[in-house]
């Protein structure tokens, strides 16, 4: 009886009970680390994880990945990779070779790619794959990369000149120039500045008093490669003496500047005597 017990307690220990849970092995998968959205030119990375749950080794294993819809070296380059030894494979994959993959064996290839400049806007779906030159999966769809349009900005330096009127003059003219480094067009721009205690204003072309000792300087359009320019001019009083400096800067402008470090500038003169100048 003891001998009939011990033997059905073996049958029933291979046995998968109804409603009982036995996890699937874990497929190969790739994931995208960081943002989704790339603009061309623009990089991104590519984790992609690789698992042997087969009882045989996989023999030359490499991470597979392309795009679903168009050839990958039409959209991206390989920047750099980790884990595998990552090469263009053909025109419409790249692999990350890992070796030879033992029954269980885990891997990590992770790719980063750039966006080619010509790549159209768009949304690209992956496919991942393990394959090997004995074995290979089915490939895996996912995750989904989308090229979105470079975002507007006009890099914009500003600077000042300023320009004595004659030898013996009281008149100092400031000119206010705007340089558009790109990449978009800017329209409008705005530039703001002050002068020196002491100056009184003598008028502007493109700029205007804004009060007190203020000025605004408008500029309807500065084109990509272009520079525009504005001008106002200030009298120095009869007892002007010693050094004083006017000072301009970027108020406002459309699109963003993405470097505001070369967006202000400053311009010193000295007064000799009230009819000497120099700048």
């Amino acid at each position: 009886m003891r001998a009939g017990l011990v033997g059905a307690l073996v049958v029933l220990a291979g046995l998968v009970l109804p409603g009982s849970a036995v996890a699937a092995p874990p497929e190969p998968s790739a994931a995208i680390l960081g943002a989704a959205e790339v603009v061309p030119g623009g990089t991104f990375t590519v984790s992609v994880e690789l698992f042997n749950p087969h009882g045989f080794g996989i023999e030359s294993a490499a991470a597979q990945l392309r795009l679903a819809e168009a050839p990958i070296t039409a959209v991206v380059e390989l920047v750099s990779c980790d884990g595998g030894a990552c090469y263009e494979y053909s025109p419409t994959s790249y692999r990350g070779g890992v070796g030879d993959l033992a029954p269980g064996g885990e891997a990590t290839v992770v790719f980063t790619f750039r966006v080619l400049e010509s790549a159209a806007l768009g949304d690209y779906p992956l496919e991942h794959q393990l394959v090997g030159a004995n074995y290979s999966f089915a490939p895996g769809h996912g995750p989904v990369v989308s090229v979105v349009p470079s975002p507007q900005v006009a890099d914009l330096a500003v600077s000042l000149d300023a320009s004595p009127r004659g030898i013996l003059t009281s008149r100092v003219t400031y000119t206010v120039s705007v340089a558009n480094h790109g990449p978009a067009n800017a329209s409008p721009v705005r530039v703001g500045g002050t002068y020196a205690a002491g100056l009184a204003w003598a008028g502007g072309s493109g700029c205007v008093r804004d009060g007190g000792r203020s000025v605004v300087c408008d500029f309807s359009s500065v084109p990509v490669g272009g520079t525009g320019s504005a001008s106002f001019s200030v009298n120095a009083g009869l007892l002007t003496l010693g050094s004083f400096s006017a000072s301009v800067a970027r108020v406002s402008s459309t699109p963003s500047d993405p470097d505001g470090g070369n967006d202000s500038a400053r311009r010193s003169c000295t007064a000799l005597t009230g009819l000497l100048v120099r700048c």
